[in-house]
């Protein structure tokens, strides 16, 4: 499905005709390294559904959602390119899909640090008892709590 967001913006909400390389660069213009185009091609491929924002031909920002359609599902990769950033298109994204998810039971999502005021004037809460590890050093020593010493 494509959906025309304003005279040269549109939603692709397939991959049919993605450039792979290009959407590695998305992720390198926001400096998340560690994307390489043959993990991003695997993970969104694997994905329930996507959300890609195009200005004319440029893929301009994307999102991803992972589920199993009926309880529970998490969003990822929510990005924007950095020349397209605090115009809405953020925003136009996570309707996208919160709209494409609104009959899952629940739905998660990670912020990147400093991003959660965005997430929350889209409805979207903290969670009291979200747990999470990662098996990389750089996202746990950002994003989790310090273990307890029992």
């Amino acid at each position: 499905m494509e959906i025309n967001i304003s005279s040269n913006m549109t939603i692709v909400n397939h991959l049919d005709s993605i450039d792979w390389v290009e959407l590695e660069s998305l992720f390198q213009a926001v400096n998340w390294d560690g994307f390489p185009k043959e993990k991003l091609m695997k993970a969104f491929t694997a994905s329930y559904f996507v959300t890609l924002i195009y200005s004319g031909e440029k893929l301009i920002g994307c999102g991803r959602v992972v589920t199993d359609g009926v309880f529970y599902g998490a969003i990822y990769d929510v990005i924007v390119h950095p020349e397209y950033q605090g115009i809405g298109i953020g925003k136009k994204i996570m309707n996208d899909i919160l709209t494409k998810a609104k009959d899952i039971f629940f739905i998660h999502l990670t912020a990147t640090t400093g991003r959660e005021g965005f997430y929350e004037k889209l409805g979207l809460r903290k969670h009291k008892t979200a747990m999470a590890r990662y098996n990389h050093p750089d996202p746990a020593k950002e994003y989790l709590e310090e273990a307890k010493t029992l």
